[in-house]
């Protein structure tokens, strides 16, 4: 049986993560984030500045420093990413972090709406979530990216106003599929105020709806889902290394 070792582990899964979100429509053209790293690490991976997640493959990945310098590969690294290297300062659990302008999380945001609980599935976020109302232009430094990262505090997910979505998670799965349901359960919020006056589901039952959901079977099982429907979609991507 062959060895996988854990970096190579980390960059198949990060390269699925993503080609799923470029499936999910959250590409966000050359503006998306999507980083992880090795537990511990204080250098993280991901694709270089000016491309696309539909253009990920394992060969093209690079490792940064928390400086944003690449110290693995010769392209530059996203010159935003300072939200992701302070949430990684601050929060020794999360190994991966996406961040996009998608649009139903985005919106949600604009009109200074956090995610409320009104779906089965968006019960991912119930009491995990939280609105940053405020808009401090482009994250160039890493004071933007710390008051971002302080009103993340120990939650899952943050609505970023005027500006779009951040998920965190300790493995990239969790994150990804994290990052999918909360723009699903964005949108669907969205559509029921247009409809009328949503109605939340009850604590106690999105709680037990949050446990279920967060079982590593069921992770599991909906991440090998995630990544068979990403290889149908983009069967010419490559996910090994070979550098």
């Amino acid at each position: 049986m062959r060895h996988t070792s854990p970096l190579q582990a980390l960059l198949h899964d990060l390269v699925h993560a993503f080609q799923i979100l470029a499936m999910d429509g959250q590409g966000s053209g050359i503006s998306g984030h999507l980083t992880a790293r090795l537990p511990g690490a204080r250098t993280f991976w991901s694709i270089p500045y000016g491309h696309g997640f539909e253009e990920a493959t394992a060969d093209a990945l690079i490792e940064s420093d928390f400086d944003l310098r690449t110290v693995t590969g010769t392209l530059p690294c996203n010159p935003t990413l300072n939200i992701h290297t302070e949430i990684y300062e601050a929060r020794p659990d999360v190994c991966c972090i996406v961040h996009t302008h998608s649009e139903a999380s985005l919106a949600l945001g604009v009109i200074g709406r956090n995610l409320e609980p009104v779906t089965q599935s968006g019960a991912l976020f119930h009491e995990d979530i939280v609105l940053f109302d405020e808009f401090e232009g482009i994250v160039l430094d890493k004071k933007e990216g710390a008051s971002i990262a302080s009103r993340l505090g120990p939650n899952r997910g943050i609505l970023l106003r005027n500006h779009g979505s951040l998920v965190v998670g300790a493995t990239i799965a969790d994150t990804t599929i994290a990052a999918t349901v909360l723009e699903f359960a964005a949108r669907v919020q969205l559509q029921a105020l247009a409809a009328g006056t949503p109605k939340h589901l009850p604590a106690a039952e999105a709680r037990q709806t949050k446990a279920f959901l967060q079982r590593p079977d069921v992770v599991d099982l909906r991440w090998q889902l995630l990544v068979r429907q990403a290889r149908r979609h983009n069967p010419h991507f490559s996910p090994e290394r070979t550098i």
